[in-house]
């Protein structure tokens, strides 16, 4: 009687204790899981509807951004004329030069 007011630890809460933990633990890994896949989901989504809402009819890009894609088409455009008139003068270059050294 006298330890009748005192709490000792007994097996049971021992165990108790053990199994809340793994519940703990199990909890969290599905949590985990369950993020993953709700973030990839969420990343799917995203892309179907970008994708999904450049092919509306009603919808409108913003005029600026098509401004810009046209004024980069231009200078795109552009620079490749300017890379081929490099190419093409540097290879008149190079034959001018051949025909200097060999007229020497």
């Amino acid at each position: 009687m006298l330890n009748a007011g005192k709490e000792t630890s007994s097996p049971g809460t021992e165990l108790s204790e053990n199994q809340a933990k793994k519940e703990k633990e199990r909890l969290i890994k599905e949590l985990h899981l369950i993020t993953e896949e709700r973030n990839d989901l969420r990343d799917r989504l995203r892309f179907l509807t970008e994708r999904s809402m450049k092919n509306r009819p009603h919808f409108r890009p913003n005029p600026y951004y098509e401004d810009l894609e046209r004024m980069e088409e231009a200078v795109m455009s552009i620079l490749h004329n300017l890379e081929m008139e490099n190419t093409e003068i540097h290879e008149n270059s190079h034959k001018l030069k051949k025909e200097i050294t060999f007229s020497r």
